[in-house]
C-alpha cells in the first residue's frame, strides 16, 4: 500500500487511454516487539486471495463466489485468470469496480467474481456497523516490512504473512484513518503497525462477538512534517467497507452470468480501457515489471 503514486499516461495515438498502476505494501511492525509475534501461517486465513503474485496485493473471500478488494488492484486483473483460493484453482468470471472509481483517491473498492463457487472456505462478512471510530482493528498483509523507526525506507521482502492491530482515529464516508502511534504513547496497541508497499486490498478486521468482520481495506498511506511513509507517526487509511455495503449487495445479489461480448472490468460509466498499439503494451508491461510489488499509493495530491 504505502508508496508513491504512479501512472502511466497512454501514448497519443488512437485508441490509446490512460492506465494508473498503483502501489502496495506489507505490514510495518514496532521496533522493540519480535517479529515472530506478528508472523501468523496464512492456514489461519484460508479467506484471503493473492491477487496479482505472493505480496502484490490481496483480496477476501466474501461470499462463496465473490472476493473483494481494492479498485486499484483488481484493475489488473482480467477475465479468465486464475487466482488460489483455499489451496484451490479458480478462474475469474468478472470484475467489478466501483462505477466513481477513476483512481486511487476515492471509491477504491472492487469486486471479484469467480467463475465457480468456492467450497471449504468459510467467507467473511462485511461490517455494516457505523460505530468503528475508536474500534481496534486488525490488518492483514504480506509483503515488504520493516519497523517504525525506518518505515519503509528500510524495507525487505520475505513472502511471511503478518498481522498488526491499531486503533481507528478518524472516519469518513471514503476511509477509516488509523496513526502509527510509537511505543509508550498513548492508544498505542501492543501489536501497533500499519499496512506498506504490497498490502493493497488487505482486510481490517473487526471483531464481534468472536466473529471478525471486513472493516476496511488497505488503499494508501499518508506522511508529513517530516514523518516518512511507514514511520512513526504516519498515517494509514482503509477503505471504509460499511459505506459500500449496499453496492456489494447489489452486485452480489445479482450475480449476472459473463459473456464473452461483455467487458472484462465493469461499472457503470467504466470498463476496461483499450491500449490499441504494441508500443503502449510494451510500457505497460515494462512499467509492471520495474514496479514489481508496489501496489499502493501516497496521499493523491
Amino acid at each position: 500500500m504505502r508508496a508513491m503514486v504512479i501512472g502511466l499516461v497512454g501514448i497519443g495515438v488512437a485508441g490509446v487511454g490512460f492506465l494508473a498502476v498503483p502501489d502496495s505494501s506489507a505490514i510495518i511492525i514496532r521496533h522493540d516487539v519480535p517479529d515472530a509475534e506478528y508472523v501468523v501461517a496464512g492456514a489461519d486465513y484460508p479467506a484471503l486471495v493473492d491477487l496479482i503474485s505472493r505480496g502484490d496485493c490481496i483480496g477476501t473471500l466474501i461470499d462463496e463466489s465473490f472476493v473483494l478488494s481494492v479498485a486499484h488492484c483488481a484493475v489488473d486483473l482480467s477475465r479468465g485468470d486464475s487466482l488460489k483460493v483455499g489451496g484451490a484453482t479458480h478462474v475469474v468470471a468478472r470484475v467489478y469496480l466501483h462505477p466513481q472509481w477513476r483512481d486511487r483517491d476515492r471509491y477504491d473498492i472492487a469486486l471479484v467474481h469467480l467463475e465457480q463457487p468456492v467450497s471449504g472456505v468459510d467467507p467473511i462478512p462485511v461490517y455494516r456497523g457505523s460505530d468503528e471510530l475508536g474500534a481496534v482493528v486488525t490488518l492483514v498483509g504480506r509483503g515488504v516490512t520493516a519497523t517504525g523507526l525506518d518505515g519503509e525506507a528500510g524495507e525487505h521482502t520475505d513472502g511471511n504473512l503478518r498481522r498488526a492491530t491499531n486503533v481507528v482515529s478518524a472516519v469518513n464516508d471514503q476511509f477509516l484513518e488509523v496513526v502509527f502511534e510509537r511505543p509508550g504513547q498513548d492508544g498505542v496497541t501492543d501489536l501497533e503497525g500499519v499496512g506498506a508497499a504490497g498490502d493493497s486490498g488487505c482486510p481490517a478486521f473487526i471483531d464481534v462477538d468472536g466473529t471478525q468482520y471486513v472493516a476496511g481495506l488497505n488503499s494508501w498511506g499518508d506522511a508529513d512534517h517530516g514523518i516518512g511513509i511507514g514511520q512513526y507517526g504516519a498515517r494509514d487509511y482503509q477503505t471504509r467497507v460499511s459505506r459500500f455495503a449496499g453496492w456489494l449487495d447489489e452486485v452480489i445479489g445479482s450475480r449476472p452470468e459473463s459473456r464473452p461480448e461483455d467487458d472484462d472490468h465493469t461499472g457503470e460509466g467504466w470498463s476496461k480501457v483499450g491500449l490499441g498499439s504494441i508500443l503502449g503494451l510494451s510500457l505497460v508491461i515494462g512499467a509492471a515489471v520495474a514496479l514489481r510489488s508496489r501496489r499502493r499509493g501516497a496521499h493523491p495530491s
